[in-house]
């Protein structure tokens, strides 16, 4: 069977399962840590299904409950209120799923979805503990930018998804790359799944644009082709780019209107580089508690790689100006490569005249196994308030489900399949790399306690970068006394 075949193979049972698969990745260089980890999905599965037929056949197995009417209340921020609600049918494909997906579970179970908006991320996460704190029964779910979930599990303010009735996370429905990176010691703060869109729109890619990158002699065939053969490591991508630059604007000066073989704004981008690479930020000890794994030989030589990528290079920019310019050069036709979140071609792809393409972010080596990235830790996760009682937690457990089971069916491979790999990509090849990217996705636990106890390990690459900092060892050791110290708070929250 051929390498390409290979592939192909994978990405066909891959669309089966996707959002429930483990976390298939290697054991990592974790400075003398011992992880175990599950084997790779073979290669020589060979699938060819109705994809979108067949989710449709899948049964949820819960029980028909009547709910008498019920409101089932989810507190959201206004900027993700397409995950849980639609107010009207508008044509747009993606919004239309998520109406209809509402009205047939409301038939079923006889309760009616409402959504409670907050402007935002502080006033939610804030709220949800004051409410705790005070008894009132405001809503039966709260969903919020992950980085923001340290401060209702300060609160206490979570119930344990792990004992709630009738939800199941082996289902294909929930994302149990996040799940089960995010239970500690039999505890689920924070649960995340295919209602929570955000998981694929948040998730980093490498796009390329065709028409610019053909100037320098570079194909998409030779692209895909190396992701293919495995061969498409960051030794090779910086090679392929270093030296490609043009002074665009004639000024002497490189600047945001030059053409380069990659850009970045040295930020929230920067926080994949790891994720590809396969260093985990934490990783859990015997006990099943996390445990500080960044300060490690393949961080120190990862940050001093890119630093020189980024800033010594000609072909490499560094100094894009925002997160916001680094998408605008793209569209420009000014860059290569951009690291991008697949929102992007959504939001400002969708409407470029040239074509693009997406890879996977490069491995470390060819002898790591697969491609990896992580989602921005903006991604939504959904905590039970601690006021809803004992008596709640069926009807919480029974929606929830629904609503999950019902968006892999109808939901997800509306943005996945039509929007994502048919209505916006140019390259047929694209739908191969979209199911890459995607089966590759890590979730750090570490993310959910960033700004808190973790001491912006998650950002530590991005800060430094910003920085200008390479020195790892020595900022690593400014914090690593705090770091430990603050993994025994993040302990007690989670025994109970």
């Amino acid at each position: 069977m051929s390498t390409k075949r290979i592939i192909a193979s994978i990405m066909a049972f891959l669309i089966l399962t996707l959002s429930a698969c483990s976390n298939t990745s290697p054991a990592a260089d974790t400075g003398g840590e011992d992880v175990t980890v599950s084997d790779p999905v073979s290669p020589e599965i060979d699938v060819e299904v109705d994809e979108k037929q067949d989710r449709l056949s899948v049964p949820d197995n819960l029980p028909e409950i009547d709910f008498g009417g019920r409101d089932f209340r989810a507190a959201q921020q206004t900027s993700r209120t397409y995950e849980f609600y639609a107010e009207e049918l508008t044509g747009e494909g993606t919004n239309d799923s998520v109406f209809n997906r509402n009205l047939k579970i409301e038939s079923r179970f006889d309760v009616k979805i409402v959504s409670v908006d907050y402007d935002s991320l502080s006033s939610i996460t804030n709220d949800v503990a004051t409410l705790v704190r005070s008894g009132t029964d405001a809503y039966e779910v709260v969903s919020h930018y992950a980085y923001r979930a340290y401060t209702p599990i300060h609160a206490h303010a979570y119930r344990n998804w792990l004992e709630v009735p009738n939800i199941d996370f082996s289902r294909p429905w929930w994302n149990s790359l996040a799940n089960e990176q995010n239970t500690i010691n039999g505890i689920l703060y924070t649960a995340t799944g295919d209602v929570n869109i955000s998981s694929l729109l948040t998730t980093y890619a490498i796009f390329f644009s065709v028409p610019v990158t053909e100037k320098y002699g570079i194909t998409p065939e030779s692209l895909y082709g190396s992701v293919y053969e495995g061969t498409w490591t960051i030794d090779n991508f910086i090679e392929l780019t270093s030296s490609i630059y043009k002074d665009s604007n004639g000024n002497g000066k490189r600047d945001d209107k030059d053409t380069y073989g990659f850009a970045a704004w040295p930020g929230i981008s920067c926080d994949v580089w790891l994720a590809s690479f396969d260093q985990p930020i934490t990783l859990k000890d015997e006990e099943g508690f996390p445990i500080p794994a960044i300060n490690s030989e393949k961080t120190i030589a990862a940050l001093e790689k890119m630093y020189h990528f980024y800033y010594n290079t000609e072909g490499g920019y560094g100094d894009v100006s925002s997160a916001e310019n680094e998408v605008n050069m793209f569209a420009a036709d000014c860059v290569c490569f951009v690291p991008s979140i697949f929102d992007d071609a959504f939001t400002v792809y969708r409407y470029m005249d040239s074509a693009y393409g997406i890879l996977p972010y490069p491995k470390w080596d060819e002898s790591q196994e697969m491609y990896l990235t992580n989602s921005r830790d903006q991604y939504t996760v959904i905590g039970i308030p601690a006021f809803k009682s004992d008596d709640d937690l069926t009807l919480i457990g029974t929606i929830m489900e629904a609503l999950s089971a019902e968006s892999w069916r109808s939901v997800y491979p509306e943005y996945y399949d039509i929007a994502l790999k048919g209505k916006y990509s140019l390259d047929p090849d694209t739908s191969n790399m979209v199911d890459l990217v995607l089966a590759g996705r890590n979730y750090d636990f570490s993310f959910l306690f960033g700004e808190a106890e973790c001491v912006r390990i998650p950002y530590l690459f991005r800060d430094m970068m910003a920085d200008r900092d390479s020195n790892f060892a020595s900022r690593y050791k400014k914090l690593e006394k705090s770091l430990r110290n603050n993994m025994k708070k993040i302990r007690a929250y989670y025994e109970g």
